[in-house]
């Protein structure tokens, strides 16, 4: 499995410092990209999510524990534990992505980070965790339009654990997407794939945006390739081939 990864992050306007970021490793052939994007509130959550990218990826990068969604279930809540102290208000969405040789896909997500599949168009495979879509299911540019979706029924909040939605696939191939909500509620489908060209922004009132492009040729060899993207909130381990 070759994984072409290409990390796309523009800063908004309402904080100081990007509060998206991303990371992947590989190890024996299996892969793990994560996003995370903390929230606006709060003074220090950009590091919080930082901190949640680096603790899963070096975990993953170094250990050699045989990949299941209830292991990585437990290590989240480790890794949860372990930034209470540093982080005791801290609060963000993430969403994992792990992949085999094989093609077996398992995406775990909590809050509003997004998974999708792109064709030239994004398919979005899941749905955010707000208030407003909680009581009924809704159609994501209808979420997307709530003023309610800025409430979190489900994130990776120091104050308590939940524990992540788990979507997985017995063959996965193509183009996916791990986007944060500055991405898929905040740009139109034209404005997304501009974005995914490299454009940028010009609203003068925005959240950070950010995407991790993960491109998947089953038949290549192992190994990951970067492409340069515009971010430096993306971390990996170990050190990737470069494009």
């Amino acid at each position: 499995m070759k994984i072409e990864a290409r990390w796309l992050s523009q800063k908004g306007t309402r904080t100081d410092d990007n509060r998206d970021h991303a990371g992947i490793a590989g190890r024996h052939g299996e892969y793990l990209a994560i996003v995370a994007d903390g929230a606006t509130t709060g003074s220090n959550n950009g590091g919080y999510a930082r901190a949640i990218v680096e603790a899963v990826v070096d975990w993953f990068a170094g250990t050699d524990d045989a990949w299941g969604h209830e292991l990585i279930q437990a290590k989240l809540r480790e890794i949860h534990q372990a930034l209470r102290k540093s982080f005791p208000r801290g609060s963000a969405s993430i969403i994992l992505f792990h992949v085999t040789d094989k093609g077996s896909l398992t995406v775990l997500h909590s809050g509003d980070c997004l998974l999708g599949r792109h064709d030239g168009q994004v398919h979005w495979q899941v749905k955010p965790h707000t208030l407003a879509n909680a009581l009924a299911d809704m159609p994501l540019d209808a979420i997307a339009r709530s003023t309610t979706r800025h409430l979190l029924t489900q994130s990776f909040r120091s104050r308590e654990f939940m524990a992540p939605d788990v979507l997985a696939e017995k063959k996965a191939s193509g183009t996916f997407l791990l986007a944060t909500d500055g991405f898929w509620a905040e740009l139109t489908e034209s404005e997304q794939e501009t974005f995914l060209g490299g454009g940028q922004s010009t609203a003068p009132e925005r959240d950070d945006r950010s995407v991790l492009q993960l491109r998947l040729s089953a038949e290549a060899p192992s190994e990951i390739l970067l492409e340069d993207g515009g971010s430096t909130n993306f971390y990996v381990q170990p050190q990737a081939s470069q494009k």
